[in-house]
């Protein structure tokens, strides 16, 4: 059913999970339509998935990758974006009217011909990877009467690129690993996940890398920050060195460490920020 239209100044999300064939790939659709979006800079941390983004407005997206105070420059209408090491900055006002999708770790492959490390830290115009099926698709999300109807006219261009890759499951080896992974990203080594594989580390981390964008160890530092931010997300209220120990880091000083690298502030700046999403924080 879709949903009720939104009210003129109300802004709307919606989340969609995939079809099962699409699953092991892809772990969500989402729409965000905000009629009263502004200009302003808000920072996108590193959440351990690539990203299709697709303007549905007759404005490019921005590129804020000059950083914080340089002005914008008008981007691509749709963006593949990598799996980033680091804090992204995006515009407030490209948030008016999205649609995107949310690949799993490892799962571009059947969509994205070319390794996922190529793409890392890395916004790449959606048109110079798939041509003019980008432009295509684009025009048909545009056109669309409703969020659902934009939901399956995107499934049915994903699933057909599927069909054609004639692929069901991501690479049985990654896909390991990644479950080890985020089971337990504080306290799995990289050197015990080899050993189980039965790779030599430096194959493991090049077959690891080309897959999922990053390296093993760098995927677990994501994943671990992740935990943090999500448990900072949900108020947890635990002291600093309690909430550094259950995420897996050795204490508090790496924690807060660790997560200044991935976000350029600190545990209690995040506390305090206006957040409209866990990995969204609003600078104005």
């Amino acid at each position: 059913m879709d949903a009720p239209p939104p009210e003129v100044d109300a802004m709307l999300y919606l989340e969609r999970s995939p079809q099962p064939a699409l699953s092991p790939f892809i772990k969500s659709l989402w729409y965000c339509r905000h009629p009263n979006a502004a200009h302003g800079r808000q920072i996108i941390l590193p959440s351990g998935h690539m990203q299709v983004v697709i303007s549905l407005t007759d404005a490019p997206l921005n590129d804020c990758s000059a950083g914080l105070t340089a002005p914008t420059q008008p981007q691509a209408f749709a963006v593949l974006t990598g799996m980033f090491s680091r804090y992204q900055v995006i515009d407030s006002a490209d948030l008016a009217h999205l649609i995107g999708i949310v690949f799993r770790p490892g799962g571009t492959t059947p969509f994205f011909s070319t390794c996922s490390h190529l793409f890392t830290n890395l916004e790449t115009s959606l048109e110079d990877i798939w041509s003019t099926n980008a432009r295509s698709l684009r025009d048909q999300l545009c056109e669309a009467p409703t969020p659902q109807a934009r939901f399956d006219a995107l499934e049915a261009h994903l699933l057909l690129r599927l069909r054609r890759n004639k692929l069901s499951t991501p690479h049985p080896l990654i896909g390991y690993a990644l479950e080890t992974l985020d089971a337990a990203p504080g306290t799995t080594t990289v050197a015990e996940l080899t050993r189980s594989i039965g790779l030599s580390p430096r194959r493991f981390s090049e077959l690891f890398s080309r897959h999922v964008g990053v390296s093993p160890k760098l995927y677990a530092r994501i994943q671990r920050f992740q935990l943090a931010v999500q448990m900072l997300h949900r108020g947890t209220e635990v002291p600093w060195s309690e909430l550094a120990l259950t995420c897996g880091y050795y204490d508090q000083s790496h924690f807060a460490n660790d997560f200044r690298a991935f976000s350029g502030i600190s545990p209690t700046t995040y506390s305090a920020a206006s957040r409209p999403w866990s990995n969204h924080i609003a600078l104005d």
